[in-house]
């Protein structure tokens, strides 16, 4: 099977002060560290251990694949091309083992993966978008259709590069790969509609570092006929999992 897990970021400046920020530069807050910590630690002892990373640009993405990597003894590279390198352990046989080639996961960093861009309300909080922008406020608040936001995504636009992401992801990938995609909740939305086959996008709430899990069996994927109805072809894990941030955190 190929398995898929799809981590939103850790809890980030903006979220903490409830700024719209698209595709800002937001930074992790320390409990946005912290969450990343105890997913980490969590993963870890359920052995769940990624053979590919896929992050979004966006720093409090980077951030995040940044603090789940230090359990493992990983740390990002400054190498122009983003990977993963393994950190010294003590213990020599452990470092023999990370420094194999292949214990290290591959890092690419997915510009499809960013978060919905805001355009003009980038960075702001609602009360003070309200106050700058009065009228457009109003529409987004009683409007039942799309309201179009000046130099901002559509929804199209973000299920457009979702659908782009899902289809490169599995033409990429085989059973036996294991995944992560660090990203954001706009597009995950839009990633996961496009994995499941739904002609509609579901908004759900979504606390930062919850994890969605989803195995696939790659090669009957194309397969088409009685195949789409063997439900143990296509298994949720776990939706909108946030088990481990109520674990006591270790010494």
């Amino acid at each position: 099977m190929l398995k898929l897990l799809f981590i939103r970021h850790g809890e980030s400046t903006g979220n903490r002060a409830q700024r719209m920020s698209g595709q800002a530069a937001d930074r992790l807050t320390a409990q946005g560290q912290r969450q990343c910590q105890q997913l980490a630690r969590h993963l870890y002892q359920q052995e769940w251990r990624p053979s590919h990373i896929y992050s979004s640009p966006l720093q409090r993405a980077l951030d995040s694949v940044a603090e789940l990597a230090k359990v493992w003894q990983w740390q990002l590279s400054d190498s122009p091309m983003p990977q993963v390198v393994p950190v010294a352990s003590g213990d020599p046989a452990q470092r023999r083992t990370a420094e194999r080639a292949g214990d290290l996961p591959q890092l690419s960093i997915r510009p499809q993966l960013q978060e919905f861009d805001a355009g003009i309300l980038t960075g702001l909080t609602w009360r003070e978008a309200q106050q700058q922008y009065p009228d457009l406020c109003q529409a987004l608040e009683t409007g039942r259709d799309w309201v179009p936001i000046p130099q901002a995504e559509t929804p199209l636009d973000g299920r457009s590069r979702a659908a782009d992401f899902i289809n490169y992801l599995l033409a990429t990938h085989r059973n036996g790969d294991a995944v992560w995609l660090v990203s954001h909740q706009w597009i995950m939305e839009h990633l996961m509609a496009c994995l499941m086959g739904c002609d509609r996008t579901w908004q759900m709430p979504m606390a930062n570092t919850a994890t969605f899990e989803f195995w696939l069996d790659r090669d009957r994927w194309s397969a088409g006929g009685i195949s789409l109805g063997i439900s143990d072809l296509w298994q949720i894990k776990r939706f909108n999992d946030c088990q481990h941030l109520s674990e006591k955190s270790g010494p």
